[in-house]
């Protein structure tokens, strides 16, 4: 097993030493591939199992456990905690299309902060990117660069697979997930070496 952590932001990156740790200084790439950026490094894990994880998430050992044990029971799908699903009503609270509150197992969307997904199928993200590049994230996107980059992957993955419309992929709302304590996050200077918060983000 091995970890990959990404620093996308100079003002909070720093160096852990541990023998499966691989610090990767992804300052400059953030410029260009924004949140789509867990994506592109993905790639460079030797698991064909990942798990994508947003440093402000805190879980134990047995959430680990149990994300592990249901996604082996069908690779061929991204599984993780926080799901979405379309709106069908106009006035609901949504982003892109996906109401706001958490789907429970079957859905179509599960969102990047604790997801699990196979590695190679991180690559079709940007083998497919260029489908919605200019409309919908440089005209039309809000927030930063590739927000809304979870609702792609996840739909990527359903059509790399062959489940185009379906709610193919499985959100596991019960599982104990928390955000690290707001006094730990800063939203300047970084100085916590924590994540900056949800500022910006509309899920």
């Amino acid at each position: 097993a091995e970890v990959i952590l990404l620093h996308s932001n100079p003002k909070t990156a720093f160096n852990f030493v541990h023998p499966k740790v691989i610090n990767v200084d992804s300052t400059r790439q953030n410029d260009e591939m924004g949140l789509s950026l867990r994506f592109y490094f993905c790639q460079l894990a030797k698991n064909p199992w990942v798990i994508h994880v947003d440093d402000d998430m805190e879980f134990s050992v047995g959430t680990l456990s149990e994300l592990f044990i249901e996604f082996a029971r069908n690779p061929k799908r991204i599984v993780g905690r926080f799901g979405r699903d379309t709106v069908g009503d106009e006035n609901s609270n949504s982003f892109n299309g996906y109401s706001s509150r958490s789907s429970h197992k079957q859905t179509e969307v599960v969102l990047t902060k604790l997801m699990m997904m196979e590695r190679n199928t991180c690559g079709a993200f940007f083998e497919h990117a260029h489908l919605i590049w200019e409309d919908t994230v440089l005209n039309n996107g809000e927030g930063p660069l590739w927000n809304g980059e979870d609702i792609f992957m996840s739909l990527v993955a359903n059509h790399v697979y062959g489940h185009d419309g379906m709610q193919a992929n499985y959100a596991m709302d019960w599982l104990s997930v928390d955000n690290a304590p707001d006094n730990l996050k800063d939203y300047t200077d970084g100085k916590y070496d924590i994540s900056g918060g949800m500022t910006g983000y509309r899920l």
